[in-house]
């Protein structure tokens, strides 16, 4: 992990995406994002992310192969949905959800809660 904890979003809404990644630099973190699963897929082959935060809903497909990816890779994650639990599999159901609509500082702490389990 380097100085500034690098996040990735996979978010298909490009106005969230827009807010969460200023949020986020303003905070100090390095931001990524992505709005379709090939290309989040593709990323992790040559970058590394210190967390994510998922849309359970991209585009073009369920999150759920990224998250599995993520697991792999031992990178913290939390999703992001207006579903609830109700709509993650049960495979994941132990990873934070950040439900929406979610206030900034709550997303704030969701991330920084990810960054330090990442470290520790």
């Amino acid at each position: 992990m380097g100085e500034v904890p690098h996040i990735l979003i996979a978010e298909d809404e490009e106005f969230i995406v827009m807010l969460l990644e200023d949020m986020l630099s303003d905070e100090g973190y390095r931001v990524t994002s992505v709005n379709r699963l090939d290309d989040a897929l593709n990323i992790l082959k040559t970058e590394s992310f210190d967390a994510a935060v998922l849309d359970v809903n991209l585009r073009d497909a369920p999150v759920f192969p990224l998250a599995a990816r993520l697991r792999e890779l031992d990178v913290p994650f939390a999703f992001a949905t207006g579903g609830g639990n109700d709509s993650i599999p049960e495979q994941f159901q132990n990873y934070p959800v950040l439900t929406k609509p979610y206030s900034a500082a709550t997303f704030i702490e969701g991330v920084a809660s990810l960054v330090v389990s990442a470290k520790s």
